[in-house]
């Protein structure tokens, strides 16, 4: 186990503790970053870009029959075919376009030790946590007080890494990680609501703290705390050629501030594999699944990886001119206006699994073209995947399939003036990071082992 990973789950009490038991588990991957996502924007494009991890039957609509089916998951637990999600990370550069931040995601369960006292997530339950268009800080607000960051730095042990309530205004040496908690109290009836928050609530005392006190949300449900590294020591030292030289990095919401971060969840758990782990797994008090799987209770599979093709053909990830969807830049100040898309982009299916990221798979057929008719929902296919043997990382998925048969915003016009200026930024920005991506990719699995659970 990693010296950093050691040191987590040492101070792990510490940071959880209305929590008796609990484990985490590294994703392997992103298994796709696009615009999807079928708790808030059901059948459609959503606004912004998600990357995701969990079940490979991910789309565009969702239920846990459908999750159940997936060929594979990207956590290592094979009965979790769960989807989390979460917005992508972007560095703005000062001409206004956008690269990508590599990231990896690790996901705590956190419950009581007392069997009986917690329950499972039913089939096609559902939850957002956090809002989108903030872009101001409430510190009375349990919603705002789920969302946290640390600058992490892990040569220095004591006083090195810090915690923030908003995205870091620092040079953080080892990268950033953001952190959310979900709501763990459930009015016991609804399995969604129409702002996919009502259903639910945090706890008596905040997101980590207190009890299942309200009468309308008497029952308790696993905690769901999930973390993402992201590598943003990656842009060390180009800070210059930034937009904002003082906090580059951009959430795909348009969010320059993290106030706004959130992320979603849709339950896939194999039934009743999750209520047999929250009563009974209580083995080691680090959080090391290790013990549980031995006891039968789940099973890890810790080296396989999970991708799926892309459905929106569009470019997420690289080098773009944009942010995709219709997302400009918000600072902090007044809540964001979450904007209607100007166009929407194709759809490609079948979907493929894989599984090989040095092997990527191409992606579907385009089935229906682009439209610049913002308010037009494309015509889905029915759900239909392939299976092929052969992957590509997130990242490499998601650009694969965008350079194979991208029509939309990759290949919008800009001004005449700037194309010599964008095009110089672009391959100076290109060189640059190519020798830093292989760095970046290793700092964020420093930052946690997803091998050690």
């Amino acid at each position: 186990m990693k010296h950093s990973a050691v040191a987590a789950i040492a101070a792990a009490s510490a940071l959880f503790p209305a929590a008796n038991a609990y484990w985490l588990m590294g994703a392997k991957n992103f298994i796709t970053t696009e615009r999807i996502d079928p708790v808030v924007n059901p059948g459609e494009v959503s606004g912004h870009t998600h990357s995701v991890v969990g079940g490979s039957n991910f789309g565009f609509n969702v239920t846990t029959e459908k999750l159940l089916k997936s060929e594979c998951t990207s956590v290592p637990i094979v009965e979790d075919n769960s989807n989390y999600w979460f917005p992508h990370l972007y560095f703005q550069w000062s001409n206004g376009s956008f690269s990508s931040v590599d990231g990896g995601a690790v996901i705590y369960y956190l419950f009581d030790d007392k069997p009986g006292t917690t329950k499972a997530f039913p089939p096609n339950f559902r939850m957002l946590s956090g809002n989108p268009a903030s872009r101001t800080y409430d510190q009375k607000s349990f919603e705002q007080q789920a969302v946290t960051f640390l600058c992490l730095d892990f040569q220095n042990a004591i006083g090195g890494t810090t915690k923030h309530n908003s995205i870091p205004k620092q040079q953080c040496p080892d990268g950033i990680r953001a952190q959310i908690n979900f709501q763990s109290c459930w009015d016991g009836k609804n399995l969604d609501s129409s702002d996919h928050k009502s259903h639910v609530a945090y706890r008596s005392e905040g997101p980590d703290a207190g009890s299942c006190k309200d009468p309308k949300f008497p029952v308790t449900l696993p905690r769901i705390f999930l973390e993402v590294y992201w590598g943003t020591h990656a842009f060390r030292g180009l800070e210059s050629e930034a937009k904002d030289s003082k906090q580059p990095f951009v959430f795909a919401n348009g969010d320059p501030t993290g106030y706004g971060y959130h992320a979603d969840f849709f339950n896939g758990w194999q039934p009743g594999v999750l209520q047999r782990a929250v009563d009974e797994c209580h083995c080691n008090p680090y959080g090391d699944p290790t013990c549980c799987a031995e006891k039968g209770i789940f099973t890890l599979e810790k080296e396989k990886k999970c991708f799926i093709t892309k459905s929106v053909d569009e470019q997420t990830t690289g080098m773009l001119r944009e942010l995709p969807g219709n997302n400009p830049v918000q600072p902090e100040g007044v809540k964001a206006a979450m904007l209607k898309p100007t166009s929407t982009p194709g759809i490609l299916s079948p979907v493929y699994v894989y599984r090989d990221e040095s092997k990527p798979s191409a992606p579907g057929k385009l089935i229906t073209s682009p439209s610049n008719a913002g308010a037009t929902k494309p015509t889905l296919p029915p759900v239909q995947v392939g299976i092929v043997v052969s992957t590509s990382s997130a990242l490499a998925s998601t650009s694969s399939s965008s350079s194979a048969a991208s029509t939309t915003s990759s290949s919008s016009s800009a001004p005449a003036s700037n194309a010599t200026g964008r095009a110089k930024s672009c391959s100076k920005a290109n060189s640059t990071l190519s020798r830093r991506r292989h760095h970046a990719r290793r700092g964020i699995h420093h930052g946690f082992d997803s091998n050690a659970f």
